[in-house]
């Protein structure tokens, strides 16, 4: 639990910021938002039905949860009291309600940043004690991973995950690049050597006016996606390859201006969405796309700001930038109903009727499955043409992206330690410091959180 305070504790400022743009996206990835409130669901009336008690992270999944479960029918054999707590308080309220064995969740919400600690422990269920099937053929690998201990037993299911793309601007593209279509953008920008490029071809097209990104922070996450490298192993903190190959780039694209210094989610950062000429694109994902980008484009039809002047690509990376799991606790006297539970949201059994609902809670919210076998019912559906992305359908280019993800070197550091070194490279992209001192900082950071670590020399 202690590895997931730490996380709160660094990133607090993120929480606060992101929280007032799209209290969504903080309940649903990286950070989280929320009010401690509850109600009891009730459901069709017929026979007593079981009591479980769920936690989730944001009042709006708590309503979602609602309004679906009361579409159901008569044979849902449980009534279900959903109560909202924020992640921030999250382990301090389930230790408190497994000391007093009162008010112990059946069935609780966790997020990417918690998930790994929940995981390794012994407080969450094997879902094969639910009667559920969770298995790669079915459900996106990144969430079959995350959600699996070191012997590989799956102890939560994937209930949304968060691919994420790289979003342009099309007409920046057509002036710059000579084209603004979608598959010849993303030949240009497959990989970070090509990004690079075209990073320096629009600094020189555009006299300087337009940059690449609004900050660092943009790329790190989909930059860094690809060490296959835990950030700890054997209780020592590891600065790989990759990490410092990420330090040489950011200092590359900084000292050649060739991206904004502006903090995620500040209001500079915002600026640049609907600014007609400043920034060319950024990283983000679908929940970033319709909760973020575009309240933020300064427009709600194409010709309005920016509205309709955007267009959607893997980039080059493929990463996550967050998703939710359901998962039972293993003390629960109710594990059959909690396993009904889960099983409504997340289609892991081999009932048909589980799946066609799970279809239709996921066609009906527009958010992204982590079962594969939901998206790929929807993922062409006409109602997912987004005309704020000139007509594309984000579903399926996040299906595209999603299947390629990869989450198996996560470790409970991951959010505190990302977060840090976050900072240091804000630093030093800056130009507030140099490389070497803001790595410096960084492992002296490292060393006052997690005095158990093992803190070496760099590669």
């Amino acid at each position: 639990m202690r590895f997931f305070q730490m996380l709160l504790t660094a990133c607090d400022a993120g929480i606060r910021r992101l929280t007032r743009i799209c209290p969504r996206r903080a309940a649903a990835g990286l950070l989280a938002g929320g009010f401690c409130v509850s109600a009891v669901l009730p459901l069709a009336a017929c026979t007593p039905k079981e009591p479980i008690t769920v936690w989730v992270y944001s009042e709006e999944y708590k309503r979602e949860m609602e309004d679906f479960l009361k579409t159901l029918p008569l044979r849902v054999k449980f009534a279900a009291h959903i109560r909202v707590v924020n992640v921030s308080d999250f382990d301090a309220e389930l230790t408190d309600a497994l000391a007093k064995k009162q008010g112990v969740p059946d069935v609780f919400m966790l997020s990417p940043d918690n998930i790994r600690s929940y995981v390794e422990s012994d407080l969450m269920a094997d879902v094969g004690e639910l009667g559920l099937t969770v298995s790669p053929e079915r459900y996106y690998r990144c969430a079959v991973q995350a959600a699996s201990d070191k012997n590989g037993v799956v102890r939560a299911v994937g209930w949304q995950t968060d691919p994420g793309v790289f979003l342009y601007r099309r007409s920046m593209a057509q002036v710059y690049l000579g084209t603004d279509k979608p598959d010849e953008v993303q030949a240009m920008l497959s990989d970070w050597d090509g990004f690079y490029a075209v990073a320096k071809k629009i600094d020189t097209q555009s006299s300087g006016k337009t940059r690449m990104l609004a900050g660092q922070e943009d790329m790190m996450r989909p930059f860094l996606a690809e060490d296959d490298t835990p950030w700890v192993v054997n209780d020592q903190l590891v600065i790989s390859n990759r990490r410092m190959a990420y330090v040489g780039y950011v200092g590359r694209m900084a000292q050649e201006h060739l991206i904004y210094n502006a903090e995620q989610w500040s209001e500079a950062w915002l600026k640049g969405i609907s600014d007609s000429r400043s920034v060319f694109g950024y990283f983000t994902s679908g929940i970033g796309l319709l909760y973020v980008m575009k309240p933020a484009c300064g427009g709600a039809i194409p010709g309005e700001g920016s509205y309709g002047d955007w267009a959607v690509i893997p980039g080059p990376a493929r990463y996550s930038w967050g998703g939710s799991w359901l998962a039972a606790y293993s003390g629960s006297r109710h594990k059959d109903a909690a396993g009904e539970f889960i099983s409504l949201f997340t289609a892991c059994t081999d009932d048909p009727d589980r799946l066609e609902q799970s279809v239709r809670y996921f066609r009906t919210t527009g958010e992204f499955a982590a079962s594969s076998e939901v998206v790929s019912q929807i993922r062409f559906d006409p109602q997912f043409e987004d005309s704020f992305i000139g007509g594309q359908n984000y579903y399926q280019q996040l299906s595209l992206a999603a299947r390629d993800i990869d989450m198996s070197h996560m470790t409970v550091y991951d959010g505190a330690l990302e977060a840090l070194f976050r900072t240091g490279m804000d630093e030093y992209a800056g130009g507030l410091k140099s490389a070497d001192q803001a790595l410096d900082d960084f492992k002296t950071s490292v060393r006052a959180a997690f005095p158990d670590l093992v803190v070496g020399e760099l590669p």
